[in-house]
């Protein structure tokens, strides 16, 4: 979803800021980590399919990492700094990772993962429109649940662009926390293609991948939130059972029959990748 400085505050100086700056083109953004932006401000071709879900108050389990990508759109070769407030301070670890463009094709998809230091201060490529981020979270498992606010800031030219995001710190908690985990697809596959090695070993009783080796990767850090929240079910199990676990995971890929599906595993074809935030969205509530 996209905050401009005209609408990333509210009350009477939105009306203020619009007549003093009526045509701000500079813009901060904030997806799923499922929708990969490309260099020109645009979800990837891969990643397309339904409206992105708005992230405005995404909800995170405890002791677990959540992940969401920051677009900031400014002219080319300008500086523009970017923050992450919270209130509570320090409610979270927060973790920022410059995200880095492979070429496949004609398409510049996002991929490698640079560690950054905030607050961080870069300038927009010549060739670009857009630069993306990936915003790493580290919710503790003594965390109360609780309502808290992250917000990403962009600072430029004198001007403050506030993209309002509060996070929802349920009580559901990954038993034991994943730091890697193995699965990762290809780069231009569908964002959702990470997810599925972890689906295929809890639904289809199959052993762990192997994590992968090397840097973190817009893939592997996917496939391991998907390895945290199988591990979140397979707690689960204790409250409602595995065949009510497993049926309501199968209901939102669209199958009915697990060994029909572990004999050939596929992934919704027609929805956007973001269909899996529906299978985090149960696992999340259950524990309510």
């Amino acid at each position: 979803m996209k905050r401009t400085i005209c609408n990333a505050v509210s009350g009477p100086g939105v009306l203020l800021l619009a007549m003093l700056f009526p045509a701000v083109a500079q813009t901060l953004e904030v997806y799923s980590e499922f929708q990969r932006v490309d260099p020109r401000g645009k979800v990837i071709q891969a990643d397309r399919g339904s409206k992105p879900r708005e992230i405005l108050s995404p909800a995170v389990a405890r002791n677990a990492h959540a992940s969401f990508h920051l677009v900031v759109s400014v002219p080319a070769g300008r500086r523009f700094t970017l923050y992450i407030g919270q209130n509570p301070e320090d409610a979270v670890k927060v973790d920022l990772y410059r995200e880095v463009y492979v070429q496949h094709g004609e398409e510049w998809i996002p991929d490698g993962l640079e560690p950054v230091t905030l607050p961080f201060t870069g300038v927009m490529a010549p060739d670009a429109a857009a630069a993306a981020f990936w915003l790493d979270m580290w919710v503790s498992g003594r965390s109360a649940p609780r309502r808290i606010k992250v917000e990403p800031q962009l600072y430029y030219e004198g001007r403050w662009i506030i993209y309002p995001m509060e996070v929802r710190i349920k009580a559901a908690s990954v038993p034991v926390p994943v730091r890697q985990a193995g699965g990762a697809a290809r780069a231009a596959e569908r964002s959702d293609a990470s997810v599925r090695d972890s689906l295929v070993r809890y639904l289809c009783a199959k052993g762990p991948a192997e994590p992968g080796p090397g840097a973190p990767t817009v893939r592997s850090l996917i496939a391991r939130n998907a390895a945290q929240d199988m591990a979140l079910a397979m707690k689960l199990e204790g409250r409602l059972g595995k065949e009510k676990v497993a049926g309501e995971i199968l209901t939102r890929l669209g199958a009915s029959d697990r060994a029909g599906w572990c004999a050939a595993p596929a992934l919704p074809a027609q929805a956007g990748p973001e269909w899996y935030l529906r299978v985090r969205d149960f696992l999340f509530r259950a524990w309510d």
